[in-house]
């Protein structure tokens, strides 16, 4: 018998049904979560200790001439290797995606 209430149960489900249920399942939810957060104990704050150094510290230093080559040089051999990386892959998926919509002309 239980299984024939939950397929019509199931199956009884409307839009607006489901709205309704989801409304409570939120409301309740916030509820517990209040209810939940009632519950914590109390602990007493402790002060927290915080280390300061007064160290100067140094401010921002152009990076030298042969370290913006290789940055440079890396960054534009990556991105070459990417591209073609990523033309393969797409020349790919349109070799068949026209193999398959020729396929169906054919047909």
């Amino acid at each position: 018998m239980s299984t024939s209430i939950l397929s019509s149960s199931l199956i009884a489900i409307t839009a607006t049904g489901a709205g309704a249920r989801a409304v409570w399942v939120i409301a309740l939810a916030l509820v517990a979560l209040a209810f939940i957060d009632r519950m914590k104990p109390a602990t007493p704050r402790r002060t927290a200790v915080v280390r300061v150094d007064n160290k100067p510290t140094p401010l921002y230093a152009e990076p030298e001439r042969d370290q913006k080559w290789k940055t440079l040089a890396s960054l534009s051999g990556g991105a070459i290797v990417l591209g073609a990386l990523l033309a393969c892959i797409l020349g790919f998926l349109f070799t068949i995606a026209f193999e398959f919509v020729g396929g169906l002309l054919r047909a």
